[in-house]
């Protein structure tokens, strides 16, 4: 068996005689640039967008809530503005106004989430509904606001006068 001290003994004054020899020695800037040279050719920068793809668990975070708000700018409820009066007024609220049951209570209850949206409804829908129109105002229309459940079925409707 060898003994590690005793190799490392017999070698350290070979290794410190040929540490004081090479001590002068310098070697010339141009083997370093020609190193550098061959080093870059041989392994180029990598394309910008390389390092971004690198770690694809750093973007995923990003991509997650790009899509996010893709899918919260789609699904955005609608406004149907025909009238100019009609935009004007958009935000205010008819909580006096009671909702007219289209669908059961039960069902209403039942849903999870329901949006409001406005709508000009035109009275011949009215009719349809079986509300009383004046059949010389059958082609004019009413605004309302129409409560959509989850599956965008209308529950409720409440119609809001016209000023």
């Amino acid at each position: 068996m060898v003994d590690l001290d005793q190799v490392n003994a017999q070698l350290k004054p070979a290794f410190t005689v040929l540490k004081q020899e090479m001590h002068h020695l310098q070697t010339s800037p141009q083997v370093e640039e020609n190193l550098l040279k061959a080093f870059q050719q041989q392994y180029p920068k990598p394309s910008w967008w390389r390092k971004y793809l690198s770690e694809p668990w750093q973007w995923s975070g990003v991509l997650v809530m790009s899509l996010l708000v893709c899918l919260l700018v789609l699904n955005k409820p609608t406004v149907f503005e025909t009238s100019p009066g009609f935009a004007a007024d958009a935000d205010t609220l008819y909580e006096d106004i009671p909702f007219i049951a289209i669908e059961s209570g039960e069902t209403i209850l039942q849903q999870e989430s329901m949006r409001i949206v406005r709508a000009e409804v035109p009275h011949t829908v009215l009719a349809s509904l079986g509300v009383p129109v004046n059949p010389q105002a059958a082609s004019d229309t009413t605004r309302a606001e129409m409560l959509v459940g989850e599956n965008d079925e209308y529950l409720a409707v409440r119609f809001i006068p016209s000023e």
